[in-house]
């Protein structure tokens, strides 16, 4: 099963400091072709915060999280899946059997502690069979996460280039 949700999905990470972390996911908008992402932090809070920088930035962008009452997370959800918004800022409550076949990139601002999360929050992109993104913004504190998973999925996630092979993710 690791395999199937990994397959067609080109992972990268971005080493990175923690306040570099919003100019960085601006670079990734400005340069990527992104159909639809999905961007997940670790705490409510966070994406709350990251939310705020991105619509600041002039980027279109909705958030989700468990703390919000469940109509809204249910618009939140319809609206995205309908192309309202190009980017949706997430917790881990939106990791499992969320299928929307237009999200072709998935960011861990915040990098996932386990493998399962890991995989999970990965496998939102490359969906239906199509080509997927993943794009992971690490610190000096989640380099022994970054190593432990890659081991223990048995996959390897490359330091991310100057340009991404739209190949990889697009069409």
């Amino acid at each position: 099963m690791d395999e199937l949700t990994l397959r067609g999905i080109s992972q990268f990470y971005a080493y990175v400091l923690e306040r570099q972390k919003v100019h960085c996911l601006n670079t990734l908008f400005t340069k990527l072709e992104i159909n639809q992402s999905i961007i997940f932090c670790n705490s409510v809070n966070r994406v709350e915060l990251l939310a705020k920088k991105i619509t600041e930035l002039g980027f279109s962008c909705f958030y989700i999280h468990a703390k919000m009452q469940q109509s809204n997370r249910n618009r939140v959800f319809h609206e995205f899946r309908n192309g309202a918004t190009r980017h949706l800022v997430t917790s881990d409550l939106f990791t499992r059997g969320i299928d929307i076949q237009s999200v072709n990139c998935v960011i861990n601002f915040d990098f996932p502690k386990n493998s399962e999360t890991y995989l999970h929050r990965i496998g939102r992109s490359g969906r239906f069979g199509h080509l997927g993104l993943a794009v992971n913004l690490i610190t000096q504190e989640d380099k022994g996460n970054l190593r432990r998973i890659e081991q223990e999925l048995g996959t390897e996630i490359k330091p991310i280039p100057a340009q991404i092979d739209r190949s990889l993710y697009v069409g």
